[in-house]
């Protein structure tokens, strides 16, 4: 599976298309399914055989003892090759299940924070988990049963009309009836199963914000009232679970019903044809030994039906990600030169597919060697600035220049080699704090990073944990505190040796103590380096060289730092 494969124009042929890359192992289950289904023919006739003998002929039991082996050997061997045909199934569901996860992982990346747009956190992850394992029951059941259900019943059909055609003709007439149900039952819940994912995907967006605001929820004492909309959105999932499952009941009851009484017409007219005697017992009981075996394959696929109306609810949503369009990219091939790089926005815009917070007509120079802020309000695009000058997005108009040279000419991994960015929440794994430091410089020494450690001021608090470097950090740097978390991400940088350095908001929500701390260490860090801050605290500001006033998306006007400070509407600019 390739990201330059030809997307269907449904979510099932979809399907059907990653089925067909696997059908080596959907052969291999289905010719298994299908020899024993050949098998069940020769093991009804060999008990019909042996219950003829008994019963008619009077045969002693020792004398059956080589029809009871082949009996037998027949159940054991039926048995094998059902477990190896659904063996087969699950593998071909399990390589499925890890190839679109893994598209949809590269997917994800491939769009970036800009192709991502309007897509919730929580739903994504119910996509890539939940989502993924749904399909599992349209490769492992749906599809081999499809198959059987119009290859095994026709063999068997072959044997029931040529030993008494009366009963192949019931058998015949009343087959159609269990897929026509099947059919007019499934067109009436694919909005009942789309309707469980739906709220299945609500309700996961909904805890997930629950537990990340559960802070605030205690402070402000909503937590009871949370807990009441928790019980609603988990009755309304509960509500949509039992409506599927009614409709998958009603057709089971439907598929038993059918074939009950299609078994039992059979029953009647073996019976009438025993007693005319024009039927031997023997091949009257073949018959009736089949007429359930030959349902069994249409019920099993009205059942299976159920697992493949889940899958498509569920690849509907998978199929919406893998059919956004591509972010555009970067191609370039040519190299960066050494040192720090010369910047420059021309005509830059951008916007979130209409969202606040993109930018228009942005003009701004950052010169090489240079310290330059970005103040601005809440909103006035300084973080999308920062995202198109990093790469995570590309301009929708006007261009991004490096040294003369437009960013998208610049091979991408030469450009992302050459910068570093530390977000306002710098991101911190589950693992050891050396880990999280080497993160974009596998190959440190030990004395680079005491160097960068140092530089960064991190030391102190680094020697103070009780493992010191391989001390263990939680999810998103728990153990550690906001100021510690933004000097170790400082030393990340340090340690990456780039000329291009990007900083959201290096000190917000710091203590005087630690905005010192943070504020000395991006000075060192500033040196020999283009650094671009976005910030609106007075402190950082007075580090700069220059300050860019942002505004609705648009650069308002470039100054000296200190010029911008002396202005009595610094509160209102920033």
């Amino acid at each position: 599976m390739t990201e330059t494969d030809k997307i269907p124009a449904t979510p099932e042929r979809w399907l059907r298309g990653r089925a067909w890359q696997l059908r080596h192992l959907l052969l291999r289950a289905i010719c298994c399914s299908a020899v024993a289904g050949v098998l069940i023919v020769i093991q009804a006739r060999l008990l019909a055989l042996g219950c003829h003998r008994v019963i008619m002929e009077r045969e002693k039991a020792a004398a059956l003892f080589p029809l009871a082996a082949g009996v037998a050997l027949i159940v054991l061997v039926r048995g094998l090759l059902t477990l190896f045909a659904e063996r087969q199934g699950a593998a071909a569901s399990a390589v499925l299940k890890r190839e679109v996860r893994s598209r949809l992982y590269r997917r994800l990346q491939s769009l970036g924070p800009a192709g991502t747009v309007g897509e919730e956190a929580a739903p994504l992850v119910e996509t890539v988990s939940t989502a993924v394992e749904g399909l599992d029951g349209y490769l492992a059941r749906f599809l081999p049963q499809a198959v059987l259900a119009a290859v095994v019943p026709f063999f068997m059909l072959l044997f029931v009309l040529g030993t008494e055609w009366r009963a192949g003709l019931v058998l015949l007439f009343s087959a159609p009836f269990i897929p026509l149900f099947m059919v007019l039952i499934a067109k009436g819940s694919e909005a009942i199963h789309r309707r469980q994912w739906e709220q299945l995907s609500r309700m996961a967006g909904y805890l997930l914000d629950l537990i990340q605001g559960l802070p605030d929820l205690r402070l402000f004492a909503a937590a009871k009232r949370e807990a009441a909309e928790v019980a609603r959105v988990s009755t309304a999932y509960r509500q949509a679970t039992m409506a599927v499952l009614r409709v998958a009941f009603l057709s089971a009851l439907t598929l038993e019903f059918f074939s009950a009484m299609g078994t039992a017409v059979v029953a009647v007219i073996i019976g009438f044809r025993l007693l005319a005697g024009a039927l031997t017992l023997g091949d009257g009981l073949f018959i009736l030994f089949l007429a359930p075996e030959f349902y069994l394959p249409l019920r099993n696929l009205g059942l299976s039906h159920h697992a493949r109306m889940q899958a498509l609810a569920a690849a509907e949503r998978i199929f919406h990600l893998i059919s956004l369009p591509e972010a555009t990219g970067f191609d370039g091939i040519l190299p960066l030169q050494p040192g720090p790089p010369s910047i420059r926005f021309h005509a830059v815009s951008f916007q979130y597919g209409g969202k606040r917070g993109g930018v228009t007509a942005v003009d701004l120079e950052l010169p090489a060697g240079s310290i330059t802020a970005l103040a601005g309000g809440s909103g006035a695009g300084k973080s999308t600035l920062a995202r198109l000058l990093v790469g995570l997005s590309r301009p929708e108009s006007g261009r991004i220049t490096v040294n003369g040279v437009d960013l998208a000419d610049l091979s991408p991994a030469g450009w992302r080699a050459r910068l570093t960015w530390i977000p306002q929440k710098p991101f911190f794994f589950s693992g050891t704090v050396r880990e999280n430091l080497v993160l974009g410089c596998p190959a440190a020494t030990e004395g680079e990073v005491a160097v960068a450690l140092a530089d960064a001021g991190a030391t102190e608090f680094i020697d103070r944990l009780p493992l010191g470097l391989d001390t263990l950090l939680g999810d998103r740097g728990a153990g550690l505190s906001g100021g510690e978390q933004r000097r170790l991400a400082l030393a990340r940088a340090f340690l990456r040796q780039a000329t291009l350095v990007v900083l959201d908001e290096p000190t917000a929500g710091l203590d005087a103590v630690n905005e010192l701390l943070v504020g000395n260490a991006v000075r060192r860090l500033a040196v020999g380096r283009t650094v671009l801050v976005i910030s609106h605290r007075e402190e950082t500001l007075r580090q700069v060289e220059r300050v860019a006033v942002m505004s609705d998306g648009r650069i308002q006007g470039v100054m000296a730092a200190a010029d911008f400070l002396d202005r009595a509407s610094f509160p209102e600019a920033v």
